[in-house]
Protein backbone atom coordinates (compact mmCIF):
# COMPACT_ATOMS: atom_id res chain seq x y z
CA UNK A 1 0.00 0.00 0.00
CA UNK A 2 1.49 3.41 -0.94
CA UNK A 3 2.43 5.76 1.89
CA UNK A 4 -0.28 8.32 1.02
CA UNK A 5 -2.92 5.57 0.98
CA UNK A 6 -1.74 4.32 4.37
CA UNK A 7 -2.05 7.84 5.77
CA UNK A 8 -5.62 8.13 4.49
CA UNK A 9 -6.49 4.70 5.86
CA UNK A 10 -5.12 5.57 9.30
CA UNK A 11 -7.05 8.85 9.23
CA UNK A 12 -10.29 7.01 8.41
CA UNK A 13 -9.62 4.44 11.14
CA UNK A 14 -9.04 7.28 13.62
CA UNK A 15 -12.37 8.81 12.59
CA UNK A 16 -14.02 5.43 13.20
CA UNK A 17 -12.47 5.22 16.67
CA UNK A 18 -13.83 8.68 17.48
CA UNK A 19 -17.22 7.77 16.06
CA UNK A 20 -17.48 4.61 18.17
CA UNK A 21 -16.23 6.34 21.32
CA UNK A 22 -19.59 5.75 23.00
CA UNK A 23 -21.88 2.72 22.87
CA UNK A 24 -24.83 4.69 21.51
CA UNK A 25 -23.34 4.92 18.02
CA UNK A 26 -23.27 1.22 17.23
CA UNK A 27 -25.96 -1.09 15.89
CA UNK A 28 -26.31 -4.66 14.70
CA UNK A 29 -28.38 -6.12 11.90
CA UNK A 30 -28.65 -2.87 9.93
CA UNK A 31 -26.21 -0.52 8.22
CA UNK A 32 -27.93 2.28 10.15
CA UNK A 33 -30.60 2.05 12.85
CA UNK A 34 -32.20 5.32 11.70
CA UNK A 35 -31.18 7.06 14.91
CA UNK A 36 -27.52 7.75 14.06
CA UNK A 37 -26.23 4.34 15.03
CA UNK A 38 -24.58 2.51 12.12
CA UNK A 39 -22.86 -0.84 12.11
CA UNK A 40 -19.13 -1.21 11.43
CA UNK A 41 -19.56 -1.20 7.64
CA UNK A 42 -22.20 1.54 7.74
CA UNK A 43 -19.89 3.81 9.77
CA UNK A 44 -16.98 3.06 7.47
CA UNK A 45 -19.01 3.96 4.36
CA UNK A 46 -20.55 7.06 5.98
CA UNK A 47 -17.21 8.45 7.21
CA UNK A 48 -15.50 7.57 3.94
CA UNK A 49 -18.07 9.59 1.96
CA UNK A 50 -18.21 12.45 4.45
CA UNK A 51 -14.43 12.95 4.55
CA UNK A 52 -13.75 11.85 0.94
CA UNK A 53 -11.39 9.09 1.97
CA UNK A 54 -11.08 5.74 0.16
CA UNK A 55 -12.85 2.88 1.92
CA UNK A 56 -11.21 -0.08 0.14
CA UNK A 57 -7.84 0.04 1.97
CA UNK A 58 -9.63 0.26 5.33
CA UNK A 59 -11.88 -2.66 4.43
CA UNK A 60 -8.76 -4.72 3.63
CA UNK A 61 -7.09 -3.71 6.91
CA UNK A 62 -10.24 -4.51 8.91
CA UNK A 63 -10.48 -7.91 7.17
CA UNK A 64 -6.88 -8.62 8.20
CA UNK A 65 -7.68 -7.53 11.77
CA UNK A 66 -10.59 -9.94 12.20
CA UNK A 67 -10.26 -12.37 15.12
CA UNK A 68 -10.70 -15.28 12.69
CA UNK A 69 -9.24 -15.17 9.16
CA UNK A 70 -11.85 -14.74 6.45
CA UNK A 71 -14.58 -13.58 8.84
CA UNK A 72 -16.76 -11.11 6.89
CA UNK A 73 -17.08 -7.64 8.45
CA UNK A 74 -20.90 -7.82 8.49
CA UNK A 75 -20.85 -11.23 10.20
CA UNK A 76 -18.35 -9.95 12.76
CA UNK A 77 -20.51 -6.89 13.49
CA UNK A 78 -23.86 -8.68 13.66
CA UNK A 79 -22.97 -12.01 15.28
CA UNK A 80 -19.41 -12.32 16.56
CA UNK A 81 -18.80 -8.87 18.11
CA UNK A 82 -20.03 -8.61 21.68
CA UNK A 83 -19.48 -4.92 22.44
CA UNK A 84 -18.27 -1.59 21.14
CA UNK A 85 -15.04 -2.23 23.04
CA UNK A 86 -14.43 -5.37 20.96
CA UNK A 87 -15.31 -3.47 17.78
CA UNK A 88 -12.85 -0.71 18.74
CA UNK A 89 -10.15 -3.30 19.43
CA UNK A 90 -10.49 -4.58 15.84
CA UNK A 91 -10.25 -1.01 14.51
CA UNK A 92 -7.13 -0.46 16.66
CA UNK A 93 -5.60 -3.69 15.34
CA UNK A 94 -6.31 -2.56 11.76
CA UNK A 95 -4.56 0.72 12.58
CA UNK A 96 -1.49 -1.18 13.88
CA UNK A 97 -1.49 -3.29 10.71
CA UNK A 98 -1.47 -0.10 8.62
CA UNK A 99 1.58 1.17 10.51
CA UNK A 100 3.27 -2.23 10.11
CA UNK A 101 2.56 -2.07 6.37
CA UNK A 102 4.13 1.39 6.23
CA UNK A 103 7.23 0.17 8.08
CA UNK A 104 7.56 -2.82 5.72
CA UNK A 105 7.28 -0.47 2.75
CA UNK A 106 10.00 1.81 4.12
CA UNK A 107 12.27 -1.17 4.81
CA UNK A 108 11.70 -2.52 1.30
CA UNK A 109 12.51 0.89 -0.22
CA UNK A 110 15.72 1.13 1.82
CA UNK A 111 16.71 -2.40 0.78
CA UNK A 112 16.07 -1.57 -2.88
CA UNK A 113 18.28 1.53 -2.65
CA UNK A 114 21.05 -0.49 -1.01
CA UNK A 115 20.85 -3.28 -3.61
CA UNK A 116 20.94 -0.81 -6.51
CA UNK A 117 23.97 0.85 -4.94
CA UNK A 118 25.70 -2.55 -4.64
CA UNK A 119 24.97 -3.34 -8.30
CA UNK A 120 26.30 0.03 -9.42
CA UNK A 121 29.40 -0.41 -7.27
CA UNK A 122 30.14 -3.80 -8.85
CA UNK A 123 29.57 -2.46 -12.36
CA UNK A 124 31.98 0.38 -11.68
CA UNK A 125 34.55 -2.04 -10.23
CA UNK A 126 34.42 -4.39 -13.26
CA UNK A 127 34.54 -1.51 -15.74
CA UNK A 128 37.83 -0.23 -14.29
CA UNK A 129 39.49 -3.65 -13.99
CA UNK A 130 42.52 -4.19 -16.27
CA UNK A 131 41.43 -6.98 -18.63
CA UNK A 132 44.84 -7.42 -20.32
CA UNK A 133 45.82 -10.29 -18.06
CA UNK A 134 42.55 -12.22 -18.29
CA UNK A 135 43.11 -14.03 -21.63
CA UNK A 136 46.25 -16.16 -22.08
CA UNK A 137 48.66 -14.87 -24.70
CA UNK A 138 48.89 -18.41 -26.14
CA UNK A 139 45.33 -18.15 -27.43
CA UNK A 140 46.21 -15.08 -29.51
CA UNK A 141 49.38 -16.71 -30.86
CA UNK A 142 47.35 -19.59 -32.37
CA UNK A 143 45.16 -17.18 -34.30
CA UNK A 144 48.12 -15.10 -35.48
CA UNK A 145 50.00 -18.08 -36.97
Amino acid sequence: MPKAEIGQAVHLLDLMLEFFADDGHWTRGFYDDGDGGPCLVGALLHLSRKHRLPAAPVIALLQDAMPRPGLPLVHFNDIRCGSVAELRSVVLKARRLAHDDAARGEAAAALKIWLLAQIEERRAATATTDISGTVPVVAFERFAA
